[in-house]
């Protein structure tokens, strides 16, 4: 069962088409947090500009920031940190203070950067990030660097930065944190602080930074607009943030209404049992089916599941139909008018192979 769901900002939540957080999105974080379910928001963005982000109107429970470096609870109090160890430091102050690219330094309480050229504005710009004001290093804890270089510079960094973890969030833009450190790693914190288990979780993200948490999720989403090798390490790939992505794998996983009852209404006669079956198969939902399998005897009838109006089954919900499956016989067994989706579920786990699977 979810319990809290991650969020990474840009792309995500954020539409970079629009500049807002689609009403969809919005929507649906109202049902999570009605619900009970605790919402994080998990990003490569510092507090500083997270806050000047259209992204609030709905409260979060968390926010994992500077790519789960920086921590902070639903009041902005660091509840842990991690910044750039002293070495690699080192040499990231003498590449800020030579001013040859572009850096941001991130600290507990704010930003400053080296020098701004075209790059830092369009690279900003294509985000709806600001640009900090240009300061000096004066010895402060730093969490995370930004810098502002192409794909050639990045490679070349991050041979030379052996204390360090390179990300890139934008075609120039890479987020440099201490090695070891990522949303994973913030997730952990938080789930420690919470006491939450990873099965317990979903998290949604699109770019390269985001995979991590990704593949560390109970449950990871790829939004539709994300790029193919965040699509690959992904369990589900949604929709378009802009075509209702988040609230669509929120249903498509029976967290948000309009998903999460399993109803079933059963049909006999002398030669058939029909159970039709509506909303998902989950943990959640479990229950109803297996009771209403149970009431299912081995008399010879043929035995048919209707899933015209199933969204998603889950492997405790395979566990149940391949009982049933082994009560009554195979052959006697069919899963009718079965979504795309749920087809692929089948296919991946075998069962078509077992039982009888017809597709819509």
């Amino acid at each position: 069962m979810i319990k809290v769901c991650f969020f990474d900002i840009d792309g995500t939540l954020l539409s970079h088409k629009t500049g807002q957080v689609p009403a969809s999105t919005t929507r649906a974080l109202r049902q999570l947090r009605e619900k009970g379910i605790k919402t994080v928001i998990s990003t490569g963005r510092s507090l500083e500009e997270m806050l000047k982000l259209p992204i609030l109107e709905v409260p979060f429970d968390a926010y994992l920031t500077l790519n789960g470096q920086l921590c902070l609870d639903e009041n902005y109090q660091m509840f842990a940190g991690t910044p750039i160890e002293e070495g690699d430091m080192e040499i990231l102050i003498s590449m800020f203070e030579a001013k040859r690219i572009p850096l941001v330094l991130i600290r507990e309480d704010g930003r400053a950067i080296n020098f701004v050229n075209d790059t830092v504005i369009h690279t900003q710009n294509s985000t709806h990030g600001t640009i900090p004001e240009v300061d000096s290093y004066n010895g402060e804890k730093i969490y995370q660097v930004l810098g502002f270089i192409p794909e050639k510079e990045k490679n070349l960094l991050k041979q030379t930065l052996d204390e360090c973890d390179i990300t890139s969030w934008n075609d120039t833009g890479i987020d440099i944190i201490a090695k070891g450190g990522g949303k994973d790693v913030g997730m952990q914190r938080y789930m420690d602080k919470e006491g939450f288990r990873k099965a317990e979780t979903m998290a949604f993200g699109d770019g390269e930074n985001d995979i991590p948490m990704l593949q560390f999720a109970g449950i990871g989403v790829a939004m539709g607009n994300a790029k193919d090798m965040v699509k690959e390490k992904a369990d589900y790939v949604t929709t378009d943030i802009d075509d209702n992505g988040i609230e669509n794998a929120l249903r498509h996983f029976g967290l948000i209404e309009g998903n999460t009852d399993l109803t079933i209404d059963r049909q006999e006669d002398d030669k058939n049992v029909t159970l039709n079956l509506s909303g998902p198969v989950n943990t959640s939902t479990a229950d109803i089916l297996s009771r209403a399998c149970e009431e299912i005897q081995a008399d010879g009838r043929e035995v048919n599941l209707n899933c015209d109006d199933v969204h998603y089954i889950s492997s405790t919900g395979l566990r149940i139909i391949l009982a049933l499956s082994k009560k009554i016989g195979s052959d006697k067994l069919h899963v009718l008018n079965v979504s795309e989706d749920v087809e692929q579920i089948f296919e991946m786990t075998g069962f078509v192979d077992i039982m009888d699977i017809q597709k819509k």
